[in-house]
């Protein structure tokens, strides 16, 4: 008679399953565990399995990050229950079959014939003279002259700055650009140092074509990622709402968006200088400031989850215990809509990734999958219980 299969040997056949690594023995092996997992738990045991609304959103978050195609044919059935099973890795080892076989979502959005787009690579490039250049991903080649400096947009979609020496204008003054994002656009940027910015939804950022001076600055609104290119004879810094950001050579994201209610500075790498008024602190990787709009106090947290504050910029949305308010501001600004609520706002907590390319009826079916309801007029989603 075979031995058991240890939960360590189901987590590792699990994988090889979703990386295309197993052999036939250990993808039959796997599917033996599974089937015995399915027949074990007929009946939903919270006290083993956990939450069941909050698991069901974990698990279909994880699928549904992964698989794009929603054809029910026999190959995508089969690669969802590989799947499934290896979200057990993160989130839960049994119970999996019941969510998978038995629950359906509350509302289907996906037949939606006014179904929204994610978001794409498109900004708005505001130059010192007042021109406006759109920029979108197919745009190549030399945008302007700005002075002494040359924008180009790269063949991967990216706004340069070279310059030959200073970014003066004829009559001697600086020249600043300004790049904007709108709901539903984000855009990357390397400004005249090397420094590589990336724009999220409904932010800007103002800078010179070249920075000249002993320091390097910049003001941004809404959300950016920065790598500071290193330079500790000329520091880089930061303008955001009567903050400043000051670092040398590092990696962090700003979020400043107004609806937030603080902004927060993530640090990935290096250290940064946080002040406000009279208050600063320094940042060490893992860390974040947040400071309240109507405040001049600066908390900092430690052991922040870094990739989670940007996976936007990675291409995900991604929720650490999010409420649902947190989660359609970060919808209303990628998918360009309005949210509104109607009756007793739901207090259940999220936490999962999905890929930021989803049509805006994927996300709104996974979503519905935790008992919260949408209705959708025209670009207007209405949030009920």
């Amino acid at each position: 008679m075979d031995q058991p299969m240890t939960n360590e040997e189901f987590k590792k056949l699990a994988a090889k399953c979703q990386d295309g690594t197993a052999t036939a023995a250990e993808r039959e092996a796997f599917s033996k565990a599974y089937q015995l997992l399915a027949t074990r738990y007929a009946e939903w045991d919270s006290e083993l399995m956990g939450d069941e609304e909050t698991i069901k959103f974990e698990i279909y978050s994880s699928l549904i990050t992964k698989v794009t195609d929603r054809k029910k044919n026999s190959n995508i059935r089969r690669l969802y229950r590989y799947m499934a099973a290896a979200s057990i890795l993160i989130f839960l080892s049994a119970g999996v079959y019941l969510l998978l076989h038995k629950s359906t979502p509350t509302q289907q959005f996906t037949q939606n014939l006014n179904d929204l787009k994610p978001g794409e690579n498109r900004a708005t490039l505001t130059l010192a003279n007042g021109q406006k250049i759109v920029l979108t991903k197919s745009l190549t080649g030399k945008l302007s002259q700005q002075g002494n400096v040359t924008i180009k947009m790269s063949a991967g979609g990216t706004v340069t700055y070279i310059p030959v020496s200073n970014g003066r204008t004829a009559n001697g003054t600086i020249a600043y650009n300004t790049l904007t994002t709108k709901k539903g656009e984000q855009f990357p940027l390397i400004l005249a140092d090397g420094t590589q910015v990336t724009l999220d939804a409904a932010s800007s950022i103002t800078y010179p074509v070249s920075f000249i001076g002993k320091e390097r600055t910049v003001t941004v609104t809404g959300q950016a990622y920065f790598k500071v290119a290193h330079n500790e004879h000329q520091p880089f810094q930061v303008l955001v709402n009567g903050q400043t950001i000051r670092d040398i050579g590092t990696e962090f994201n700003i979020n400043a968006y107004e609806d937030e209610g603080m902004i927060k500075t993530t640090l990935l790498e290096g250290s940064v200088k946080v002040s406000k008024a009279a208050e600063s602190v320094i940042l060490m990787p893992g860390q974040q400031s947040q400071v309240t709009t109507s405040s001049n106090t600066i908390t900092v947290v430690k052991n922040i989850d870094t990739q989670s504050a940007v996976a936007w910029k990675n291409g995900l949305f991604q929720y650490n215990n999010a409420n649902i308010q947190e989660v359609m501001r970060q919808f209303a600004r990628w998918y360009d809509v309005d949210i509104q609520y109607e009756g007793t706002i739901s207090q259940r907590e999220f936490s999962g990734k999905m890929q930021r390319d989803l049509n805006a009826s994927q996300v709104l079916d996974l979503l519905s999958f935790t008992k919260i309801h949408f209705r959708i007029e025209g670009k207007k989603i209405i949030v009920t219980p």
